[in-house]
């Protein structure tokens, strides 16, 4: 890690011309691979349209020709551009950075502060044809709601004032509270991540967006990390590195770290700083021991950019570590991944221990096969299904995988029968929010928010904390 990869790029180029052809061969590629992605979409239907099938096929099979038919037209000068973009990408920066002081928050957020929040959020915004597999659709409109779900939290919170009432540590909330810092992931698709942030920037001035090193050897040129950063403070460092290991579907996308620093107070020749790193690691890996080698690299880098953007007059409030990690603390199968020795580094509030989880959890990862259905279709309805032991075990995995593969946790993850085990059913958190030992934070609320039921497979996890 050098200065030049912790340079902010406000630009996706270099130079304005790179920029031009890039724009320009997405313009040509946009109505082809759209148009697949709907093809493709009509032949996998949700849970939701399954329960009718006809009319599902009867609403969607007469566009076909008219997909198929734009596809046709569009097939030879998308190959021309696809190949034009892969090349362009090799020049591309690892980010976008967004800045938008305007919005009435900027100054806001300048104020003295010594309580902060910060929310990780995984939320599926892949084509639409992907995002089914997922058992969800309609990703466009749902981007759309995410963003206006969570600025509408941020501006009732503010006009409401700051609470002075102290939440139980480890309670499920239907909305988000005041939220300094989100971390996100999934955030795939370029057009629908841009519909994103134009509400997230109503509220919040900085956004780190289009992350991810594009090559052959690397995604294919197919999809970035999804990560995203969102931010009322000001960025002044910022990174990205791709792991350098990765299987199955993985391949295809950029996964890695993205590094931040921020600014969140300047006075008397001292810059009070955090640290916050977004990650998601490889999912379903089975018996291949990738994302072993994924926490290592996480604990190199961090420590880097640490070193590297280190400033004297600098003193550093917190150092956290966000993101979906694909397993959990108690699952037989995840246990070499709980014991990693990054959790002797970074602390994880809602663990008790390695294999044993606080008895206030609630797991994070959604059972895709019971999605739609009416119990959990509104975040007052999602938050009853969390608390009651029962429910929570039909509609999130159980913390039991012995192999985490994509037939375990998805085609053959049906709802238990018979005796509650309250240890594990229901519990399976990969979405963490962890706390470097180093720095000392006291926590004074750690969350479960249903905001976003019906919008994505994950629960986002909230943490509020006092800096000393």
């Amino acid at each position: 890690m050098n200065k030049r990869q912790i340079m902010l790029h406000k630009t996706p180029f270099p130079h304005a011309y790179q920029q031009w052809v890039f724009t320009t061969a997405e313009f040509i590629l946009r109505p082809a691979l759209w148009s697949l992605s709907e093809i493709l979409s009509v032949f996998i239907p949700t849970t939701r349209e399954q329960a009718n099938t006809a009319k599902h096929y009867a609403k969607n099979l007469p566009l076909v020709p008219l997909y198929v038919s734009i596809f046709t037209c569009f097939m030879v000068p998308a190959l021309v551009a696809f190949v034009l973009r892969c090349i362009l990408h090799l020049f591309r920066n690892s980010y976008i950075l967004s800045v938008n002081e305007y919005n009435g928050y900027a100054n806001n957020a300048a104020l003295q502060k010594r309580s902060f929040n910060v929310s990780t959020l995984n939320i599926c915004l892949m084509p639409e044809f992907l995002s089914r597999f997922n058992n969800l659709s309609h990703t466009s409109q749902r981007a759309q709601q995410v963003g206006q779900r969570i600025v509408a939290d941020q501006i009732h919170t503010q006009s409401a004032g700051s609470s002075n009432v102290t939440k139980q540590i480890g309670d499920i909330q239907t909305n988000f509270p005041e939220t300094d810092f989100l971390c996100i992931q999934e955030a795939w698709d370029r057009d629908h991540s841009k519909r994103l942030i134009q509400n997230l920037h109503k509220v919040y001035p900085w956004i780190l967006y289009d992350v991810g090193d594009a090559s052959l050897f690397n995604n294919y040129f197919i999809f970035n990390s999804g990560l995203m950063f969102v931010s009322k403070f000001e960025i002044i460092h910022a990174c990205f590195k791709t792991y350098s290991h990765s299987c199955k579907q993985c391949l295809f996308s950029g996964k890695g770290l993205l590094m931040v620093k921020v600014l969140l107070e300047k006075s008397n020749g001292e810059n009070r700083v955090g640290y916050i790193y977004n990650t998601h690691l490889q999912a379903y890996q089975g018996e291949t021991p990738i994302i072993q080698k994924q926490l290592d690299e996480v604990l190199l880098w961090t420590q880097e950019f640490r070193a590297i953007t280190s400033a004297p007059g600098d003193i550093v409030n917190f150092d956290i570590l966000c993101g979906d990690f694909n397993f959990d603390n108690m699952s037989p199968g995840d246990r070499c991944l709980s014991d990693h020795r990054l959790f002797s580094v970074y602390i994880d509030p809602a663990r008790k221990s390695t294999g044993r989880d606080q008895d206030w959890t609630v797991g994070t990862e959604m059972r895709q096969s019971c999605f739609w259905e009416d119990a959990i279709s509104s975040p007052e309805k999602l938050k009853c299904a969390l608390e009651n032991p029962a429910m929570r075990r039909r509609y999130i995995l159980d913390a039991d995988v012995k192999v985490a593969t994509l037939s375990s946790l998805v085609y053959n993850a049906h709802p238990k029968t018979g005796e509650i085990d309250m240890e594990s059913d229901g519990k399976r958190r990969i979405d963490y929010v962890l706390f470097n030992k180093d720095v000392d934070i006291m926590i004074s609320q750690y969350s479960f928010v249903t905001r976003l039921a019906e919008l994505t497979d994950h629960i986002p996890v909230t943490a509020t904390f006092n800096t000393l």
